[in-house]
This record gives C-alpha cells, structure tokens and sequence, in this order.
C-alpha cells in the first residue's frame, strides 16, 4: 500500500471518537462544518461563529482526524 493510500485511512477507534464528539456537539446546539479553508490564496485557522443564533464550528477538511478531535474537545469543554 502506497504512502499516499495509508494517509487517508482512519483507525477505528479514532473514527469512533470523531463520530460520538459530533454526535455530542450537535446535542449541545453545535453545527461542525469541514471545509477547505483557503481564500485567495490565504489559509484559514477557522474556529467558532454565532450565525442566527446558532453556534458553527469550522474545521479544515484537510487536518487530521486526531486534530479534529482536539479540536471539537476543546470547544466542547468550553
């Protein structure tokens, strides 16, 4: 299996997490959304934003899944 292969696959346990840390985040109210987040050249930290009342987190689609947990733990805890 190439590099390029391996990279894109998740453990199980790690895809596990990820699922139950958005299935919580949407009980709290939390939208996540996962996207490329580069504009003109620019490259996007992301973060949170109340749009209508409602909580957003966005993510770059591209970070990892371990980062992506991170992430949503750390604005959950919050």
């Amino acid at each position: 299996m190439t590099a390029a292969r391996r990279k894109g696959r998740i453990s199980p346990a790690l895809q596990d997490r990820l699922h139950q840390l958005e299935q919580k985040a949407s009980e709290m109210g939390l939208h996540i959304h996962y996207d490329v987040l580069e504009a003109a050249g620019l490259k996007l930290k992301g973060g949170i934003c109340k749009i209508r009342g409602e909580y957003h987190l966005f993510i770059e689609r591209r970070t990892s899944a371990a980062e992506k947990i991170d992430i949503i733990q750390d604005y959950l805890d919050h």
